[in-house]
């Protein structure tokens, strides 16, 4: 997804609350689960880049991709503030998680926050699966996130209305999802408001994301047509997979 300027612009406005330290945790004791403990990763749509950076802090040389230069931006501009050793294991770079090639080998692959949905067909996800398989060595990991179907399907989004400000502006978005049945999707409509303090004037913005929700099963057949043996399935930040989960996490082995 290549995020528009004014999303971007208050991308981690709206995230501030986010606990990255905890999910990087997660992840890391996900991977070493499975053998990796230390190595190197490819961030695969990194965003602002804080769980990156949450990586890196924890001994990994990261390499992060994104789409957004908007993004990149600011996760440049947050590795500037990092302890030396810290920022020396941690770069970033301009790709589409589809096409991507960095032309180098990592020891993991991870995906979060759901990018794995915003690749709404199956050319479009075997696509990333084929970025990941191409960036590791045989019995390298991928890791990702993705929305869980079931868990969509038993309480489907409803109309959100998040507020959020800091010393520039106020902005208040209304997310209104729209069920895609057929497509396995969701398109969610947001409104941003957004109240400049300075003058007082308010701006208005709107654009629409589509998520696409994923099932076991089909998840695992794209995996295996891709390469990978799928090793394990959880609930984002741990637990069995449920219709409470809103988010699967799924962790694979390049066969």
């Amino acid at each position: 997804m290549n995020f528009s300027k004014g999303y971007s612009r208050f991308y981690d406005l709206f995230h501030q609350e986010k606990n990255y330290r905890a999910e990087a945790t997660f992840v890391i004791e996900l991977l070493a689960r499975y053998g990796m403990v230390r190595g190197t990763l490819m961030d695969l749509g990194c965003g602002t880049g804080r769980h990156a950076a949450e990586f890196a802090g924890s001994g990994f040389g990261v390499s992060g991709v994104d789409m957004s230069s908007e993004m990149l931006a600011r996760a440049d501009a947050r590795r500037t503030f990092l302890p030396g050793a810290v920022a020396s294991r941690l770069r970033f770079r301009q790709g589409d998680a589809r096409s991507v090639r960095t032309e180098e080998v990592y020891d993991a692959v991870v995906s979060l926050f759901h990018v794995a949905s915003y690749q709404t067909t199956n050319a479009d996800f075997m696509a990333m699966c084929h970025t990941a398989a191409t960036h590791l060595p045989r019995s390298g990991l991928f890791l990702f996130d993705c929305w869980y179907g079931p868990a969509v399907l038993a309480d489907p989004p409803t109309v959100h209305v998040v507020r959020a400000s800091n010393d520039d502006a106020a902005v208040m978005r209304i997310a209104e999802p729209t069920m895609r049945p057929h497509d396995n999707t969701v398109a969610v409509n947001y409104t941003f408001l957004i109240t400049d303090w300075k003058t007082q004037s308010v701006e208005t913005a709107l654009e629409t994301h589509v998520m696409r929700y994923m099932f076991k099963p089909e998840v695992e057949l794209m995996l295996d047509l891709s390469g990978f043996e799928v090793l394990d399935s959880v609930g984002w930040m741990g637990g069995d997979l449920s219709t409470a989960h809103l988010s699967a996490t799924f962790v694979a082995r390049k066969r």
